[in-house]
């Protein structure tokens, strides 16, 4: 073998090996996307499952609503049996990853509850919930319905104003 002959087939290994390097780059990057495509639809499925779960979920807080006052508005004898059925619902409820959210008495936050109506008790706070008109939910930490409530708003007495004004 000759030096030339040498030179030549090293020089054609050197070809063949990069050629193999770049065609296993290649096939690594399709790999790669092919993996990043299904983890991507694989989380598109899962979000769109549990927008759907939510939807159906907000669905049924009608039945929870009409259970509760059921037990309100019936008879004592009925009302055992009504509520009965509602602590059942709201297992179901909460096993599905809704939970009531309970704002009486907290602070109000626009995030989890809708403001219907003011109220002024001085003996409370600024911005206190007074009364739910409605319970609002959670579902996984997201708000599936907000809680209406009514508010307390202090209004100052028209001579407690006048007195407090300067005089020029």
């Amino acid at each position: 073998m000759t030096l030339e002959t040498f030179v030549e087939k090293k020089a054609e290994t050197k070809k063949e090996v990069s050629r193999e390097d770049e065609l296993t780059l290649i096939l690594q990057r399709g790999q790669a996307d092919f993996d990043n495509y299904r983890k991507r639809t694989q989380g598109d499925m899962s979000t769109q499952l549990a927008r759907g779960k939510a939807s159906v979920l907000k669905e049924m807080l009608a039945f929870a609503d009409a259970l509760d006052a059921a037990v309100q508005n019936s008879s004592p004898e009925h009302a055992k049996g009504i509520d009965s059925l509602r602590v059942q619902f709201q297992k179901i409820l909460i096993q599905e990853g809704v939970k009531p959210l309970h704002v009486v008495g907290s602070a109000f936050d626009p995030f989890t509850c809708e403001c219907l109506q003011q109220g002024n008790d001085p003996s409370k706070e600024d911005d206190i919930v007074l009364e739910e008109f409605q319970k609002g939910y959670l579902f996984h930490g997201d708000v599936l319905r907000p809680a209406k409530v009514k508010v307390n708003k202090i209004q100052e007495n028209e001579s407690e104003e006048k007195n407090n004004k300067p005089t020029n």
